[in-house]
């Protein structure tokens, strides 16, 4: 755990970025390298990417995702995790060689490292938040 300038805990951003690719969470994995704007080389030096996916988490999520609807199958089939191994080394890289097209128009990109990021401001861990 770590503790942010107010005192909140919050994880790691090493073991939060390994806990989403493992569980495949990609849109939250993807907004977070967008909001970090992290790199394929801190992937390489901070993640375990020589694994796969965890399969046994992709079955239970699976499981309560079907409890959760209806009872056929093309509802749960659209939202469940791969039950397959995924390789995380190609999830990182494809996530974070795609970062530049997912900036919008609304995003000049001379302006906006990802669609969350401005260039050269900096970790916005460490930067002061307006009232704390």
């Amino acid at each position: 755990m770590e503790r942010s300038k107010s005192g909140l805990p919050y994880p790691k951003l090493e073991v939060f970025a390994q806990s989403l690719l493992g569980i495949q969470d990609r849109v939250a994995l993807t907004d977070l390298v967008d909001g970090m704007d992290l790199t394929e080389e801190w992937g390489e030096e901070h993640l375990s990417l020589d694994r796969t996916s965890d399969i046994l988490y992709a079955k239970r999520k699976n499981e309560k995702i079907r409890a959760s609807g209806p009872q056929d199958d093309t509802w749960g089939g659209m939202i469940e995790l791969p039950v397959h191994p995924v390789n995380l080394r190609e999830t990182w890289q494809d996530i974070v060689r795609t970062k530049e097209r997912r900036i919008g128009i609304e995003c000049p990109k001379e302006f906006f490292a990802t669609r969350f990021f401005v260039r050269g401001r900096g970790d916005p861990r460490l930067r002061a938040r307006p009232g704390v």
